[in-house]
């Protein structure tokens, strides 16, 4: 159980440095025997988070300016559209840049858990505010100015931590059960049709 300390809150912008992703003038052709991964908006999912198996690759890409590139522990979130969700890179995939329909934080690790930031800005809470803000437009268009300002409550590293995980088991849980429940319509639906490609012959 998460105790009952004294949180304390802080502009995103004190606890994070906030960019947005590399803006690319062509249409991203993937080399097999490219060096630096690019993140898209298909590469990622709301349970899964980012999907590694399809991210495409670019050789000899130069951004001019490392400000671009991705650590692991870096949060991602989709800047545009009705799904402004957030996600962690995870660490290991060497040189790899994101499309700039994401904006990046750099959190400050000291005061700030990834994992928990992700869960806070993809909290129903957080969302309902940014829909607020949006409210009006036809398209919401997330800014760096308003995602600065957002006020950001933060416990102990703890129970960031403990947040951190209880969020990634149920996001896991969730993935699976839509697994599950997709292979039994599978299953169900291809032994109807046999039963009926029985009565078709009887």
């Amino acid at each position: 159980m998460l105790s009952s300390n004294i949180y304390d809150w802080m502009k995103l912008k004190e606890i994070a440095d906030i960019s947005t992703g590399f803006s690319f003038r062509k249409k991203i052709k993937h080399d097999p025997e490219g060096d630096t991964k690019i993140i898209q908006m298909s590469d990622v999912d709301k349970y899964q988070g980012i999907l590694i198996e399809k991210l495409q690759a670019l050789k000899d890409f130069d951004p001019r300016s490392n400000r671009y590139f991705l650590d692991g522990g870096d949060v991602i979130m989709v800047s545009k559209g009705y799904n402004i969700n957030a996600f962690v890179v995870p660490p290991g995939l060497g040189r790899v840049v994101t499309v700039n329909s994401f904006l990046v934080m750099k959190p400050k690790r000291a005061v700030v858990h990834s994992g928990y930031l992700a869960w806070f800005l993809n909290s129903k809470r957080t969302q309902h505010f940014f829909k607020e803000m949006a409210a009006g437009t036809n398209v919401p268009n997330l800014s760096i100015k308003a995602l600065e300002a957002l006020d950001v409550i933060l416990p102990d590293m703890k129970q960031q931590m403990q947040i951190a995980d209880i969020d990634y088991l149920k996001r896991r849980e969730v993935y699976l059960h839509h697994k599950i429940a997709a292979k039994k319509e599978q299953l169900v639906d291809e032994l109807l049709q046999r039963q009926a490609d029985k009565l078709k012959k009887s």
